[in-house]
C-alpha cells in the first residue's frame, strides 16, 4: 500500500508502560466511546494485564513515537481462521498521521503468518476513521451486528 508516512511508529510488545499509558487513554469520554469499552478498574485491568502471559488468543502490540507508548493494537479472540482487529491512537493530537495504517499493516502481516483466512472488525458505524482505515484494507462490511455497531471483514 502506498502511502507517504508522517511518522515512524515502532512496534513494542505491550508493557506495564503502555498499559498504565492505556488505563488514561480508555479513560477519556471519547476513546471510551469510539473503542467502545465497558467501565472497569485498574484492579481488573491488572489482573487482564497478568492473565496476558497465558493466553493464546490475544496479541497485543504497543506503537511507540518518540520514546513514548501513543498506541494499542492488536488481535483479540483469535482462532485458526480468524481473529479480531482493534487498536486506538491513545495520543489525540497523532491522529490522521498515519499511525493507524502502520499498525493495520502490522497486524495484517501477523495474520498472514499465522496462516489465518480472515480478520474482522467490529466498529460503530458513526466511527468514519476505522471505518476508512478499514476500507483502505479491503474489509468490506459483513453485517450489522446492532443498531450502532458493524462487522467488517478482510479475507486472504
Amino acid at each position: 500500500m502506498e502511502y507517504r508516512k508522517l511518522m515512524e511508529v515502532e512496534f513494542r510488545e505491550f508493557d506495564r508502560e503502555a498499559l498504565e499509558k492505556s488505563w488514561k487513554w480508555l479513560n477519556d469520554p471519547q476513546l471510551k466511546s469510539l473503542t467502545m469499552t465497558p467501565d472497569f478498574d485498574q484492579e481488573s485491568q491488572e489482573k487482564w494485564f497478568e492473565g496476558l502471559k497465558t493466553r493464546t488468543d490475544y496479541h497485543l502490540k504497543a506503537g511507540w513515537y518518540n520514546g513514548a507508548p501513543i498506541a494499542v493494537y492488536g488481535l483479540k479472540h483469535i482462532t485458526g481462521t480468524d481473529g479480531e482487529v482493534f487498536g486506538y491512537i491513545g495520543e489525540k493530537e497523532l491522529w490522521g498521521k498515519t499511525a493507524a495504517i502502520q499498525m493495520m499493516q502490522d497486524i495484517i502481516d501477523y495474520a498472514k503468518s499465522r496462516n489465518l483466512e480472515s480478520l474482522y472488525c467490529i466498529t460503530l458505524k458513526e466511527n468514519k476513521r476505522t471505518y476508512r482505515l478499514c476500507s483502505r484494507f479491503g474489509f468490506e462490511t459483513e453485517k450489522e451486528v446492532t443498531d450502532d455497531t458493524i462487522l467488517m471483514r478482510l479475507r486472504f
